[in-house]
């Protein structure tokens, strides 16, 4: 008689899906660079849930079920599709919009328009180190404008100290966050259990005989979503075919309201995105509504501040130093809630006796320590010779590590859909609380050159590498051979996603972007704008920021003493943080409240129950609309055009 595989077995991490995973690599870097970069168009990368992974292995599901049902010795088990999923899931948050294709701008912006009137080649040329950079102004012109084969003629060479440089710096910080999983992915993932919803998809997806797939209220969901969006993309190519209105730009409440002070509430849309829609489902009722109400909150402050002349005071209403604040409050409860187990690992870190066991550990707590040692002594040594002085750069790092650790609590705890959290960084805290004239030039230069990897948090690598380790805890994956695919990847993946972007801009130009100016001359006008702006008017001590920090982190702790105290209290914390900084929410706060509203009246009618029977619907709405989404993205890769977006126009 023929025996199943044992279970040990099905979830062993095998050569072939790490190999899968990485011959995928270029072809996703070639997408993101087309899609994301050159024509700044669907921006799969910018959601919690990484929409290009998630289409990658939806085809990988559907191949691998005729494979298993012909040829079933060949086929993946849910063990080695997840090892893709976290592998593509992990560097793509590295490569993507947000991050690596947020450098490549600044990487020669400076020299291409320095000009008289900006005068950067009195105040920014002199403290730009020219190994982070590529300075040559007459090899960077079909870098802006096409035209240009950038391996065969001769680019390479002027780029490649750039590439390795800034390769390193990447694999260096993705290493050091890893390493700061280690601490606490126990707490997390087995003493708190959190609920990561980010994890259902690829979870449900990826299951042992195909049962996501053969539920029909999920393909009700993807029916829906898919159909909605090929229409609406043949209304984008033929103007001619009906346009199904579930995101119009008329559909803005700013546009209704244009007299002072209610003209200052800035974009609201009511928007429909159908796999927000299906996000803010697998959200806890309090935070979806928590966000939303903290978002009027934000429009509130606008409002009001109008009215009240509040507006005189620069940078009110000092919103990015309100998240900041709460985001701190969140770390600190988050420490506070396991400090007996931070404890037991600091005993087992400089050897003194505790019943806890790290065997089982992706790697084990000392060698994690050190790990993050070592990578911030080499960040120091890199830091240091690009002019970041040395009472600096354990504060800046210290904090990058605080808000990472934060971002990957607050998806952990909640999953929101998306946590856009421009200001929420370093550079915010040390020039609000110190101000910018306490910092040399060569420390403001790396502020902002560092910018690119905690702008605005929406695609970071820490969240998703513990959600990796949650579904290795859910499948039976060995962390640690997880934690070397994990760490095995993010080299070459950065330094094959530079090449590919270096080939794409040189083929079709920085300047094409369909909503100019772009990810690429965008983040380069706000890097060195921001930098000449701090060399030429450095400002003292922010005291309004400062307080405003302050306050955020008071109100963000008394929240969590209430929610502590009180049962019934409504309101979240991590709401608070979410809902009042980042405009990304004014594309889905409409779908908060109905989703919230939808999930309230659902467990009053019928419970647990009830839920589980909508949950595949909604799970349908988002894989319908990324599969959508996705096909017209690839469309336009093949025929290099620009076509319909599903995320973000």
């Amino acid at each position: 008689m023929k025996t199943s595989p044992s279970p040990r077995s099905e979830s062993r991490i095998t050569w072939r899906a790490v190999l899968l995973g990485f011959s995928l690599m270029p072809v996703n870097a070639y997408w993101i660079a087309m899609v994301e970069m050159v024509w700044h168009g669907f921006h799969f990368s910018a959601t919690s849930i990484p929409m290009n992974v998630i289409f990658i292995v939806f085809i990988l599901a559907l191949v691998n079920a005729g494979i298993h049902r012909f040829f079933p010795s060949y086929a993946l088990t849910q063990a080695e599709l997840l090892v893709i999923y976290v592998m593509m899931a992990t560097t793509t948050s590295v490569i993507a919009h947000d991050n690596m294709v947020s450098l490549m701008g600044p990487l020669t912006h400076a020299f291409w328009f320095a000009s008289p009137e900006n005068e950067w080649k009195q105040l920014i040329h002199p403290h730009l180190p020219r190994w982070l950079v590529m300075e040559h102004t007459e090899m960077a012109r079909p870098f802006y404008e096409g035209g240009a084969n950038f391996f065969t003629d001769g680019y390479l060479r002027y780029w490649i100290a750039p590439i390795l440089s800034w390769t390193a710096i990447a694999t260096l910080i993705f290493f050091l966050v890893a390493f700061l999983n280690v601490l606490i992915r126990r707490q997390w993932i087995e003493h708190e259990r959190m609920p990561y919803p980010i994890a259902q998809l690829p979870l449900d997806m990826t299951a042992p005989g195909m049962s996501f797939f053969q539920n029909r209220a999920m393909w009700w969901g993807f029916g829906i979503a898919a159909t909605i969006e090929i229409i609406n993309g043949l209304n984008f190519l033929y103007p001619s075919v009906p346009l199904i209105p579930i995101r119009e730009p008329t559909a803005d409440l700013a546009l209704w309201l244009n007299n002072e002070p209610w003209d200052a509430i800035g974009t609201t849309y009511f928007h429909l995105r159908l796999f927000m829609i299906g996000l803010c489902f697998l959200l806890p009722i309090d935070l979806s509504l928590s966000m939303a109400f903290f978002y009027w909150v934000r429009k509130a402050q606008f409002i009001g501040g109008r009215a009240a002349g509040l507006y005189t005071i620069p940078y009110y209403p000092f919103q990015p130093n309100q998240a900041v604040g709460a985001f701190l409050a969140i770390i600190a409860m988050a420490i506070w809630a396991g400090r007996k187990h931070f404890r037991e690992i600091l005993k087992r870190v400089v050897g003194m006796n505790t019943p806890l066991d790290d065997s089982e550990e992706p790697v084990r707590y000392r060698s994690a320590v050190i790990g993050i040692v070592v990578c911030l002594l080499l960040l120091y040594v890199i830091s240091s010779q690009a002019g970041m002085s040395l009472w600096v750069f354990p504060l800046f790092f210290g904090l990058y590590m605080v808000i990472a650790a934060a971002v990957t609590r607050i998806r952990a705890e909640l999953g929101p859909p998306v946590h856009n959290m421009g200001g929420v960084n370093p550079q915010t805290i040390l020039t609000s609380v110190a101000g910018v004239t306490t910092f040399g030039k060569g420390d403001l230069t790396l502020f902002s050159l560092f910018s690119w990897f905690n702008g605005s948090n929406r695609s970071h690598p820490m969240p998703h590498q513990l959600e990796g380790f949650k579904l290795a805890q859910r499948t039976g994956l060995n962390n640690r051979r997880l934690m070397v695919v994990m760490l095995l990847g993010i080299a070459p993946s950065v330094f094959i996603a530079f090449l590919v972007y270096l080939y794409c801009l040189y083929d079709f130009g920085a300047s094409i972007a369909v909503d100019a100016p772009g990810q690429v001359l965008g983040p380069g006008q706000g890097v060195y704008n921001q930098l000449s702006g701090w060399f030429q008017f450095p400002r003292e001590i922010d005291i309004f920021g400062t307080f405003t920090i302050g306050l955020g982190f008071a109100f963000t702790m008394l929240l969590g003493l209430l929610r502590l105290k009180f049962i019934w209290w409504p309101l979240h914390p991590v709401g608070y943080a979410m809902g009042i900084n980042g405009g990304t929410m004014d594309h889905y706060w409409f779908a908060l409240i109905l989703c919230g509203t939808i999930k309230f009246i659902v467990f009053r009618v019928g419970g647990a129950r009830l839920y589980r029977r909508f949950l595949p619907f909604f799970l349908g709405l988002i894989l319908g609309d990324v599969a959508s989404g996705c096909y017209w993205s690839i469309l336009s890769v093949i025929i290099e055009t620009p076509l319909y977006v599903v995320w973000f126009w």
